[in-house]
């Protein structure tokens, strides 16, 4: 979070100093040198999508829930074709 500050000068400007303790720079090379990957790559997760999401393509779920099918990892997909990018049907928010 303290290199997300020190980016944004508007935020930074608040500070005499900032430490960044353990902090991480690069979150795309973090999921490489860590085993904590390994949780997020395996963990069970379902997929929400609303086929009018102007947003988000409905093809960034679909493709997600294409990884974890052909890894294998345990996933559901529920598409809503009437939804946007917020599912606000009341049946459908308890399905």
């Amino acid at each position: 979070m303290i290199n997300w500050i020190a980016g944004h000068s508007e935020m930074s400007q608040r500070f005499r100093a900032l430490v960044c303790h353990d902090g991480l720079f690069d979150m795309r090379e973090m999921g490489y040198a860590t085993e904590e990957l390994w949780f997020s790559e395996h963990d069970p997760m379902l997929i929400i999508h609303g086929g009018l999401d102007y947003r988000v393509p409905e093809t960034q779920g679909i493709g997600a829930f294409t990884v974890l099918q052909r890894r294998e990892i345990p996933s559901r997909m529920l598409y809503f074709p009437n939804e946007n990018h917020w599912t606000l049907n009341p049946f459908n928010s308890l399905v």
